[in-house]
């Protein structure tokens, strides 16, 4: 799906399947995770957010209903992804 798999910001071992908001510790936020996240308050797996382009805006739509949501958070998490799987510049 990508030039290279990401890895887990949680553990920084396992190849991550999910964008998750985490909620406690001692880092609270949004950050791309393998399925050991346990202070997990919300996640995404990838195989929804990125199956089809629809299913993206979706997703992004269903968020911003969230009152919860911190947009700049979660977008500065997407540049870290693009860093993690090489995906600058491929528009």
């Amino acid at each position: 799906m990508f030039p290279k798999i990401p890895i887990c910001e949680v553990c920084n071992s396992q190849p991550a399947i999910s964008f998750s908001f985490i909620d406690g510790g001692a880092n609270p936020g949004w950050k791309f995770t393998c399925s050991c996240a346990e202070e997990e308050m919300y996640y995404i797996t990838f195989e929804s957010f990125f199956s089809a382009p629809p299913s993206m805006v979706d997703w992004l739509a269903h968020m911003n209903e969230k009152t919860w949501m911190n947009w700049m958070d979660f977008m500065n998490m997407m540049d870290r992804f693009r860093e993690a799987t090489q995906s600058y510049g491929r528009l």
